[in-house]
């Protein structure tokens, strides 16, 4: 890890669920110039929920209420100038000031929410509520859990190429904005979810249900660099 890193976060009890739509479909959302990344030939489709913690920059300590959010991210798979990374539909976040931060410093799609997690034993029960301006009336609520026993992402698995990504990747007034990243290699856990209601992903239909890979990770260390235009 290098020592210039900007901030400092805590991803806790996180599920992922990718589902691969058809790349072509999926390429006509992005902005110019990003590209589809694809793994043998399959576009993913991520929704990502779980519960940040210890959130600081370097050489300022953890405030508490502030340190900490719930968050639900929407997510792709991206290629850009031959670097690999992530691009955001949309990052829905409990903390008001991380949201504003978020969009007006780095371009990201952060919308403010109201985000309720109860957690009982191993079963975690997620609901999101968007109360962005122009963008409310949007709800996700489902219960998840880890199946298995924790396992290391092994080199040139689907399960790698989706969760170990180092960079990021936002557009903003036609400029390309890249964001990297530090973390330890992922311990994952097979995960299992009850989706009870779900208005947020349907705008990226069509979804192939049937292929879903569901992913769980109790904890992940990240340490996130500048942002860089491209």
């Amino acid at each position: 890890m290098k020592s210039n890193w900007l901030m400092k976060q805590v991803w806790r009890n996180l599920l992922f669920i990718h589902r691969p739509v058809p790349a072509e479909e999926l390429q006509k959302l992005l902005p110019e110039p990003l590209n589809i990344d694809t793994f043998e030939g399959k576009a993913f489709i991520s929704l990502v929920p779980f519960t940040m913690t210890g959130i600081r920059f370097k050489g300022t300590p953890s405030v508490p209420r502030i340190s900490q959010l719930h968050e639900l991210n929407v997510r792709t798979y991206v290629e850009y100038q031959g670097e690999r990374g992530v691009y955001f539909f949309s990052l829905d976040a409990t903390n008001a000031l991380g949201v504003w931060i978020a969009r007006r410093f780095f371009h990201l799609p952060y919308l403010h929410a109201d985000i309720m997690v109860n957690k009982r034993g191993e079963l975690t029960e997620f609901q999101c509520r968007r109360k962005h301006k122009g963008f409310q009336h949007k709800e996700i609520l489902l219960t998840y859990k880890p199946i298995s026993a924790p396992y290391y992402t092994k080199e040139g698995t689907v399960d790698e190429w989706l969760t170990d990504r180092d960079r990021l990747f936002t557009v903003h007034k036609q400029k390309v904005f890249r964001g990297k990243l530090f973390h330890q290699p992922w311990i994952l856990q097979d995960g299992h979810y009850s989706m009870k209601k779900n208005t947020i992903t349907t705008a990226y239909l069509p979804i192939n249900k049937d292929e879903t890979i569901v992913h769980y990770a109790q904890h992940l260390v990240t340490y996130f660099y500048s942002f860089q235009k491209m």
